[in-house]
């Protein structure tokens, strides 16, 4: 038992020793006229993921947030793939609500990234409403980044689920897509050396 122990996780550091990239990770980001500080980041070799809060939100209690993920894509996945698997995991957990599109090269040709939302209901665990808003792009000789926020909303008892969808789709998402296909890309890998 013990051996197995120790050939994994000298595999498991190995593999860590080896990612050939680094997302370059900002301390801190703006978006929407708030300051959102790096809160937690968590690499775990082929994924890395940062989660950047305003003051005064936490970690545990938060009404907005920002993550960036990291995928080096050592599985080689297409946007198209992405899209498909994505959309799998929201049907087989019970979303409702997402979109997701890819986006065209400057040549219009290939698709190099997508951009989306997905709105999850109130469940009995979380009372609000969470929206997230997201573009990712594919990087050459990187991997896959993607810049995502999230913001909760307040649970109306005096609306329906489709006119709080269609709130949420008039005032927030279209709202925060739009700042999404106009923000410039920001992110950059460097070589590991």
């Amino acid at each position: 038992m013990n051996k197995i122990f120790v050939i994994l996780t000298a595999l498991f550091l190995s593999a860590c020793a080896a990612k050939p990239t680094q997302l370059d990770v900002p301390e801190q980001i703006k978006h929407q006229n708030k300051t959102y500080r790096l809160a937690n980041g968590q690499d775990l070799g082929t994924v890395a993921r940062y989660v950047y809060l305003s003051k005064p939100d936490t970690l545990t209690n938060w009404t907005s947030q920002i993550e960036v993920l990291f995928d080096r894509n050592a599985q080689h996945r297409s946007i198209k793939d992405r899209i498909i698997l994505r959309e799998r995991v929201y049907r087989n957990t019970e979303v409702k609500t997402f979109k997701l599109s890819p986006v065209k090269d400057t040549q219009g040709k290939k698709d190099e990234g997508l951009i989306g939302y997905v709105v999850y209901a109130p469940s009995q665990t979380d009372p609000l409403w969470q929206v997230d808003v997201m573009t990712g792009k594919e990087m050459p000789q990187c991997g896959f980044v993607q810049f995502q926020y999230s913001q909760k909303v307040k649970n109306s008892r005096h609306l329906s689920e489709e006119k709080v969808l269609q709130h949420l789709q008039k005032y927030l998402i279209t709202k925060e897509m739009k700042a999404l296909e106009k923000m410039p890309w920001q992110w950059h890998c460097q070589n590991r050396e």
